[in-house]
């Protein structure tokens, strides 16, 4: 499915599919020869209906397959942005109480890394890219981990939960990532949209009458109501529906909000720091 679709509102959407299916199908009620019309018996009718009952049934079932494939992947997307922001919070606090020069750098990168991704990546993402500054910043923060050096049996213990969280923040970037592509493969949309449409056939060869022209409008309202929700979760952080960076701003609110404190209480335990080296966090 083209990107411009699905930035476009759900209203918009899903307006231009109920006007482009009633128009296709009140033009095959048209165009369908008269005279195989005139020569239709009520078995013929009887068909008819028939046939439109199973392509019902076969679009329906394809529209709910659809649906909850996206729905599955808009719910992981929201996941692993809650779980990226959580480990950036937990490796943001264990850099901080680790106390060294190198572990306050790693955690300036972390907090440069946060504001890529939501100023830079998540842009990228609603163009299924990645955002290359944000690797490398993230990549940035890696090599700063590696100049850690525990001098005490203590921070060799905090030391190894650093990278665990590290690692942990490296899976869930990962797992955003792999959510922001699509989610519905084109074939199964080419096949979604072909039974939608055949589902108009059945109608056409109907007598002409206010009837089956309100079937011709009812059966233009179910890709018009439905698939304007499969195209917005089809990609999470795209349109007007999707995945917000809130978790992640949290996460650096919350660093900001670490960081006022420390400073504040930084004067009155200066005198007696906790570790050797330590020093405010800036």
């Amino acid at each position: 499915m083209p990107l411009i679709v699905h930035a476009w509102p759900a209203w918009v959407l899903g307006g231009a599919l109920v006007l482009a299916w009633m128009a296709i199908g009140l033009g095959a009620q048209a165009l369908f020869p008269r005279r195989w019309r005139e020569r239709a018996t009520a078995t013929d009718h009887r068909v008819a209906l028939a046939s439109l009952a199973v392509i019902v049934t076969v679009n329906v079932l394809l529209l709910a397959v659809s649906a909850l494939s996206v729905r599955d992947a808009f719910s992981a997307a929201e996941q692993a942005v809650e779980r990226e922001a959580t480990a950036m919070a937990q490796l943001a606090r264990s850099l901080a109480v680790y106390g060294t020069p190198e572990s306050r750098l790693a955690r300036e990168r972390l907090r440069g890394y946060g504001r890529s991704v939501v100023g830079k990546e998540w842009i990228a993402m609603q163009r299924d890219q990645a955002s290359l500054p944000t690797l490398d910043a993230f990549d940035d923060l890696y090599r700063t981990l590696g100049d850690l050096h525990p001098a005490a049996a203590s921070e060799g213990a905090l030391l190894a939960q650093i990278w665990t969280q590290a690692n942990e923040l490296l899976s869930q970037r990962r797992a955003r990532l792999m959510a922001a592509r699509d989610q519905v493969p084109a074939t199964l949309w080419a096949v979604v949209l072909a039974s939608s449409l055949l589902t108009l056939a059945p109608v056409a060869a109907l007598p002409v009458s206010a009837c089956s022209r309100g079937a011709i409008v009812v059966l233009a309202l179910v890709p018009g109501l439905v698939l304007p929700v499969v195209v917005a979760m089809d990609r999470p952080f795209l349109g007007a529906g999707r995945v917000s960076a809130t978790p992640i701003e949290n996460a650096l609110a919350h660093m900001q909000r670490w960081d006022a404190r420390w400073s504040a209480d930084a004067p009155s335990s200066s005198s007696s720091p906790s570790r050797p080296g330590a020093a405010p966090l800036r």
